[in-house]
């Protein structure tokens, strides 16, 4: 029998599963129906950044419950290794985080948030066009709490969980 789940309070280790991740799935709920997709993201300070147009399915989905579920996922095994030793357990991590989904599209959050997504994938000299404010929305997912796993191999599992930093006083972070 695998460990009984015993997570260890570290956001650092949550944090370091997510660190060089540039995609995962964002799971919300559509009146009694499920609605996941994978997206791009970037990862700053407890919150999830993600872009997308102006209008959509997933912001009239966030607009009506913003309760969402972003999960990470990371695969460091080779299937072909394991099927030739009969085992279904590799090296692999995830993350799975809980929080409330705001839309941003007031123009001077909206270039912030921008740049601050842009730089994690390495612009961040990022200069916006006139035309992005029209045309994009982000999506801000402030993390309620997160879990992570690691599995090494079939006998070895850690868990953590996270739990959100409060900024200090007067910081105006709207968290």
């Amino acid at each position: 029998m695998k460990d009984q789940f015993h997570p260890v309070h570290s956001n650092m280790e949550c944090e370091s599963i997510i660190e060089g991740t540039y995609q995962g799935v964002l799971s919300m709920t559509a009146g009694d129906e499920p609605y996941a997709l994978p997206l791009n993201h970037a990862f700053v300070d407890g919150r999830f950044y993600f872009h997308c147009a102006n209008e959509g399915r997933k912001l009239n989905v966030i607009e009506r419950n913003p309760r969402v579920t972003y999960i990470i996922s990371k695969y460091y095994g080779d299937s072909a290794k394991l099927a030739k030793a009969m085992k279904c357990h590799g090296n692999w991590e995830s993350v799975v985080a809980r929080g409330r989904a705001r839309i941003v599209s007031e123009d001077a959050e909206l270039i912030a948030c921008m740049k601050t997504y842009m730089a994690h994938y390495g612009h961040g000299d990022f200069q916006h066009g006139e035309d992005l404010l029209g045309r994009t929305k982000m999506i801000v997912v402030d993390i309620d709490g997160m879990t992570a796993r690691r599995e090494y191999d079939d006998e070895t599992t850690d868990y953590w969980y996270w739990e959100p930093v409060a900024p200090p006083a007067g910081d105006g972070a709207g968290r």
